[in-house]
């Protein structure tokens, strides 16, 4: 759980499922919600007013471009199919010592290596520590999304 120190980028935040919550019951310092669908952000924008959250700043554009001008202590990567591709962003935006939240959905005997080696391959010289790798749910036969919660230095 976030605390009341934390700045928070929420990529692909979509209508606001993880920053509302967040802004809500976490009361964390500043959250990010960045939105590249115009519909989404417009409810995204909606939903931020009628929760009365005054810490989310909702920024409507590609997570590739926006998360290059953020640094966070956590960062939520809730999308699937190609979050991949926007770990190094994530992670280049990290603060020291902060916490990724990757969703990622791969086959059931890969689960518990590919997607921390992408964290790790990504990180560079930073180090990695595995907090947890959390099922979410079975996205099709033989494929789950996860979610690897890591912290990196």
């Amino acid at each position: 759980m976030p605390d009341k120190n934390e700045t928070i980028i929420d990529m692909f935040a979509g209508i606001g499922y993880f920053s509302i919550p967040i802004g809500v019951h976490a009361n964390a310092k500043q959250i990010y919600a960045i939105e590249i669908n115009p519909n989404s952000y417009h409810f995204l924008c909606e939903n931020i007013k009628l929760n009365k959250i005054n810490n989310i700043v909702p920024i409507l554009g590609d997570c590739k471009v926006e998360t290059q001008k953020l640094n966070a202590d956590r960062i939520i990567m809730g999308y699937v199919k190609t979050t991949h591709h926007y770990l190094k962003v994530a992670i280049d935006s990290l603060n020291e010592g902060g916490i990724i939240h990757y969703h990622e959905t791969v086959p059931e005997k890969l689960m518990s290596s590919r997607p921390v080696e992408r964290i790790i391959a990504q990180a560079g010289n930073r180090d990695v520590e595995l907090i947890k790798i959390n099922k979410i749910k079975k996205y099709a036969p033989g494929v789950e999304h996860v979610v690897v919660d890591a912290r990196i230095y």
